[in-house]
């Protein structure tokens, strides 16, 4: 019977581990993309040239409100992704909980007094 568990747990921990690797992995990009856009919305407001008038500091306002709003959709759109994605992995974590109780069930059904 312990065979069987340990087999069965191997698998059950390969796969766990493999979807906690993939959410880390979407968090760090995230946190990696986040800067990046920060980056580009600062060079997009400090580019060298421009013409200190009304109409290319009111396109730079539109620009910057824009691009707010399109990062922080984004983010708030990410940051729902990634809870969605725990929340798999927790309800796969009991999945696996009653799946090994069954298992186990069965195993015992099986081989009766061992």
């Amino acid at each position: 019977m312990s065979k069987q568990l340990e087999y069965f747990d191997v698998l059950a921990n390969t796969q766990k581990q493999a979807f906690t690797n993939l959410l880390d992995a979407q968090k760090n990009l995230r946190t990696q993309w986040q800067a990046a856009i920060s980056k580009t919305n600062a060079a997009f407001t400090s580019i060298p040239g421009l013409p200190e008038n009304a109409q290319t500091k009111e396109a730079l306002n539109q620009f910057n409100t824009w691009f707010s709003t399109v990062s922080s959709s984004s983010q708030n759109a990410t940051e729902e992704a990634l809870k969605a994605q725990e929340n798999w992995i927790s309800a796969y974590d009991k999945q696996l909980a009653v799946s090994r109780d069954v298992l186990k069930s069965f195993i015992d059904v099986a081989n009766p007094g061992k």
